[in-house]
């Protein structure tokens, strides 16, 4: 009797988790973190492992993306995702440096297909002659969910004022 007890516990404890794993919320919140580490470049990593980055970009992006940021004018527009992945070449390529850290998750709606995943992001990039991300910044991502799982389809940065 103790041993079916147990065993009723420990499926209990399972099921539970396994709806708390694959909600939609928590879904969204690990694939907004999966992007920004896939965008994570190390100093002294080599090119060969930032590259490996676009077979996981390309199963995080929308077939297309669109991109608002304030303070970086040439990443403004609509984009195919070959595009995105062709920039992130390019960038695993130039960057010197890239690190993206969410600092504090503010808010996160569902609203059946979409998700809106709104956040503070701390920021570097850092090219050979210039940084066009190197600060702190409010993040809008928005989420639409295809039949192949959630994707980001728009991503809004406004840099945030020290």
């Amino acid at each position: 009797m103790k041993r079916l007890a147990i065993v009723a516990i420990i499926a209990a404890a399972l099921f539970a988790f396994s709806l708390w794993w694959f909600s939609p919320s928590e879904v969204v919140k690990r694939r907004t973190y999966k992007l920004l580490d896939i965008l994570t470049f190390d100093a002294g990593g080599g090119r060969g492992a930032r590259q490996m980055g676009v077979y996981s970009l390309n199963a995080i992006l929308a077939p297309e993306v669109k991109l608002t940021a304030k303070s970086i004018a040439e990443a403004n527009g609509t984009f195919e995702r070959p595009e995105m992945e062709s920039a992130y070449s390019w960038l695993g390529e130039q960057a010197k440096q890239t690190y993206f850290n969410l600092e504090k998750i503010t808010s996160l709606k569902i609203k059946g297909d979409e998700a809106i995943v709104r956040f503070t992001l701390e920021a570097l990039v850092e090219l050979p002659t210039y940084r066009p991300a190197d600060g702190r910044f409010q993040v809008e991502f928005r989420w639409q969910k295809l039949e192949d799982g959630w994707r980001l389809n728009e991503a809004e940065w406004d840099k945030l004022e020290d």
